[in-house]
């Protein structure tokens, strides 16, 4: 009984041995090819704009982050509109973006339906805000995509 037992595990460790470094190297060569990109799409790529008229510049928009934003021009009394974030050497949140809400923001655990993507939290580049047809209101939303919900809501503000 035992010798039984013993041949019937030799032959299948025998096969084993040999059809799993096969079915290893033929799995290797069958995989598809790593996509790649030439370039990145308009949307991501850094603004080549400059925004060198400052409007104004606040510090009491965000109430428990300590941010100073400040809303860039291109010109000045023309162009569009980009925020630039000032923070602490010692704030540090994981993967932070930022979107502008239309309006007055209601919600404050999750996106509302019209928050717009302006970019990702970056204290040294402006992010250029959406062109408006005309003045508006609204507030500032930072959202972390580690912690998955909302950092803060900013006070509404307008932009001429």
């Amino acid at each position: 009984m035992i010798r039984l037992l013993r041949q019937r595990h030799r032959r299948m460790v025998i096969v084993l041995g040999i059809f799993l470094p096969v079915a290893f190297a033929v799995g290797i060569a069958a995989r598809k090819p790593v996509p790649g990109m030439t370039s990145l799409p308009a949307e991501l790529v850094a603004s080549s704009r400059k925004f060198t008229v400052t409007e104004w510049e606040r510090t009491d928009l965000f109430t428990k982050a300590p941010l100073q934003v400040e809303l860039l021009r291109e010109a000045a009394g023309a162009g569009n509109f980009a925020l630039r974030f000032s923070t602490a050497r010692d704030f540090v949140k994981p993967d932070l973006i930022v979107y502008w809400v239309t309006g007055n923001p209601n919600s404050r655990d999750a996106l509302p339906d019209n928050a717009r993507l302006i970019g990702g939290f970056n204290p040294a580049t402006p992010l250029p805000l959406p062109a408006p047809p005309g003045p508006t209101r609204g507030a500032l939303v930072l959202y972390s995509l580690a912690d998955q919900g909302i950092l803060e809501t900013s006070k509404t503000f307008s932009i001429p």
